[in-house]
């Protein structure tokens, strides 16, 4: 749980603890736990706002179909130098 404090303590929102808690708890029931902090061009992942900028847009099925990946990494502040950074939050 260590690796994963830093995802916690991006922000101060509670619905980030709540989202995360949920998250990893799912993840160690199907077997595959978070062990490590995603990282991104070189930055933390911030899976809580990736959730968040999927939801406001829709949901999954709507960012895949309308291809709004790159608002995607927009909102997360990524640098649009990663041509692959769409491509790596789609099939990731």
């Amino acid at each position: 749980m260590y690796l994963t404090l830093q995802l916690y303590e991006l922000t101060a929102d509670p619905k980030r603890k709540e989202f995360l808690d949920e998250l990893f708890s799912f993840m160690q029931k199907r077997g595959s736990p978070v062990n490590r902090i995603p990282i991104m061009a070189k930055q933390v992942l911030d899976l809580y706002e990736l959730y968040r900028l999927v939801v406001t847009r829709g949901g999954l099925v709507e960012v895949i179909n309308k291809k709004l990946w790159r608002e995607i990494t927009k909102g997360l502040q990524l640098p649009s130098s990663i041509t692959s950074a769409a491509f790596t939050l789609r099939t990731q």
